[in-house]
């Protein structure tokens, strides 16, 4: 299970154009970046190993039309250190039954990816940025409806930046019950008990850093550390409620 980033990227560079051209106003950095690198990161589900896997990079934003990695989407409003955005984001949150090495686990169904639409509010104040969002599944996988607050207070030394974030999320029944629950089909199957998941929150921390080598090209990374609690935590199918995923990766700007 690749554990989902819910970082306000497009909000911490906001904040790091205030803060590095000393500028008052809302703006986003126009250069364009793109760039690679790779991650790491455990799994809740029983007997699941942990698993390595590509981080794609690629940062447009024009004030009207972004692209943050695996989202995109246009301005509602976009003034006076604020933004309203609509877009889309792709969720990797999966579980394939031969990943695991326990034999229930190995007779229960494929839990899929799914693409979420979403509606984001992002302030930035002198204080740090603070952005809040609504997610909703659209491929019919999880119907999944998720909700997410998070606060971020960037640190900038030389070509160092540190960007630490700390966040809920909250995710609701339908999503809990696709990725975590024990179906009664399933339970005659594996010899798991049946479990319905009802909604949960998810608290979290992150930090993330970029150092710039020349004009062009700069170096990425962070750790994200996220606690499951309530169903989600309680599952059958997990053992492991902390969930830590590290990445690093390069990047060139235009």
């Amino acid at each position: 299970m690749r554990i989902n980033k819910f970082t306000n990227k497009r909000c911490v560079i906001a904040i790091l154009s205030i803060i590095t051209l000393g500028y008052t106003q809302f703006t986003f950095a126009d250069p364009t970046s793109i760039g690679v690198g790779v991650g790491w990161s455990n799994s809740p589900y029983k007997s699941y190993s942990a698993s390595f896997y590509p981080v794609p990079h690629i940062d447009y934003d024009n004030g009207l039309f972004f692209i943050d990695d695996l989202s995109a989407g246009f301005y509602l409003y976009n003034e006076n250190n604020q933004s309203i955005s609509l877009g889309a984001r792709y969720l990797s949150n999966e579980f394939k039954p031969h990943d695991s090495d326990n034999h229930r686990l190995k007779q229960l169904d494929t839990r899929h990816t799914t693409v979420l639409a979403e509606i984001e509010y992002s302030i930035v104040t002198d204080w740090g940025g603070f952005s809040t969002s609504i997610e909703a599944d659209v491929l019919n996988e999880s119907n999944s409806i998720l909700f997410n607050a998070d606060y971020t207070v960037p640190y900038i030394q030389g070509d160092l930046i540190i960007a630490p974030t700390i966040g809920v999320s909250w995710a609701n029944s339908k999503h809990n019950n696709y990725y975590y629950g024990v179906s009664n089909k399933e339970s005659l199957r594996s010899g798991l008990h049946h479990f319905s998941a009802n909604s949960s929150f998810t608290p979290y921390l992150e930090v993330v850093a970029q150092y710039t080598l020349t004009d062009n090209i700069a170096t990425f990374g962070g750790v994200h550390i996220e606690k499951l609690t309530g169903d989600a935590a309680d599952s059958p199918m997990v053992d492991n409620s902390i969930l830590t995923s590290v990445y690093m990766g390069l990047s060139y700007k235009f």
